[in-house]
């Protein structure tokens, strides 16, 4: 290959890499709004088909980073691999590219396993090629993706203090880039997740400053940055169990099988629905203080279990009893076994504190539930589902 073709090479190169950036950025915005939105909504159904077209997209654009990676003439792949982790900058886009291609493939692969089919550009769909469980490709694709987004900042961070600092003292570009970070992520409708918030405010600005930390003392102790990427990289690894109590999956393993038994107390009958909301602005005030169930739960009858199990007909269903659903703590595990129900006052106290009543369970509390009214609310709710 002669030096034209190399230049013309790099042009695609260049073009490519703009591409890119583009869509990555425009990628972050779902992650931090489509949680706040009802599952099943219009709204959210339209925005998860543009993720995962910009998923599939940005796929393709990963092979081809990697192909024209693989051809360049000139280096052994020995010697391209040392010039990608040649020092602190270089590596950090190389892991960033690594992490980012290897979620996409679980994304990918957790869209196949629910029937969705991923299309380039929404046009030619992406032939399955993976075939992990929806959980262990969920879990991965989100600590992947949190990787590859705090990379991200970190690279175009330094990226751009580099060449504000050629203009202005380096303390008032930082300050500059930071004032920057909060005003495009102040915060507006629909509003983010509390998680997404805490990355937002708090991690980001974090990543921030250790990205310029690495960058300043890396020519002269050009050691120091692999403990960094490895301790930050194994943080983001966990950051789905921290968040959401999701088991990593190499900390899985199989749920302790439950067996029906007898109610400790006598159960309540369940009401009709006509009796839990006798008015249909009572079931939609109810309706939308329960919408952080809906987050990780299903709600329809017969759909499939999400993070949490399907919570129709768990009202007076026994405690970790949810046909399918293999994700039980030992901790509601035995208190089903102990026959322990889903009455009014088991639930009660569940959603006040979730670790009061059962120590150890995976649930994460979403929302106060200490005001009585809402917690009625969301317990009719639950009756109402069950009531169907």
């Amino acid at each position: 290959m002669n030096q034209k073709d190399t230049s013309v090479l790099e042009k695609i190169q260049l073009g490519v890499y703009l591409i890119f950036f583009v869509l990555f950025s425009w990628l972050q915005w779902w992650a931090g709004v489509s949680p706040r939105l009802i599952r099943g909504s219009e709204e959210r159904l339209r925005i998860h088909h543009e993720h995962l077209q910009l998923g599939a997209t940005i796929f393709l654009i990963l092979c081809v980073f990697f192909i024209i990676w693989a051809v360049r003439p000139g280096q052994s792949p020995l010697a391209k691999l040392r010039t990608a982790f040649k020092d602190v900058s270089a590596s950090a886009v190389s892991l960033f590219l690594i992490a980012a291609f290897l979620s996409m493939v679980f994304g990918l692969n957790q869209a196949w396993s629910k029937g969705d089919e991923p299309a380039i550009f929404g046009l030619i769909a992406i032939p399955h090629f993976v075939n992990f469980s929806w959980e262990t490709a969920g879990y991965m694709h989100a600590s992947l993706s949190t990787i590859t987004v705090y990379l991200f900042y970190g690279v175009f961070f330094v990226f751009l203090f580099r060449k504000l600092r050629n203009y202005m003292p380096s303390i008032l570009a930082v300050i500059l880039l930071l004032g920057l970070h909060v005003l495009v992520n102040l915060p507006k409708p629909p509003s983010p997740h509390p998680i997404a918030m805490v990355g937002t405010y708090i991690i980001a600005p974090a990543i921030y400053f250790i990205a310029l930390g690495l960058f300043c003392f890396a020519n002269n102790k050009r050691w120091i940055h692999w403990p960094i990427y490895i301790v930050l990289i194994t943080f983001f690894l966990y950051l789905p169990y921290f968040a959401f109590k999701v088991l990593p999956p190499w900390h899985q393993t199989a749920s302790a099988e439950v067996a029906a038994v007898e109610a400790k107390t006598e159960l309540a009958p369940v009401r009709s629905t006509a009796e839990i909301f006798p008015t249909e602005q009572s079931l939609e005030t109810a309706t939308d203080t329960a919408s952080w169930c809906r987050q990780c739960h299903s709600v329809e009858k017969g759909a499939e279990h999400l993070l949490g199990p399907n919570l129709t007909g768990v009202y007076n269903r026994q405690i970790a009893l949810a046909e399918g659903y293999g994700r039980y703590s030992k901790a509601l595990v035995e208190k089903g076994a102990a026959g322990e129900y889903w009455t009014r006052e088991n639930l009660s106290m569940f959603l006040q504190d979730g670790q009061k009543f059962a120590p150890g369970n995976l649930m994460n509390q979403q929302t106060d539930l200490s005001d009585p009214e809402k917690l009625k609310q969301v317990i009719d709710y639950l009756e109402y589902l069950s009531a169907q």
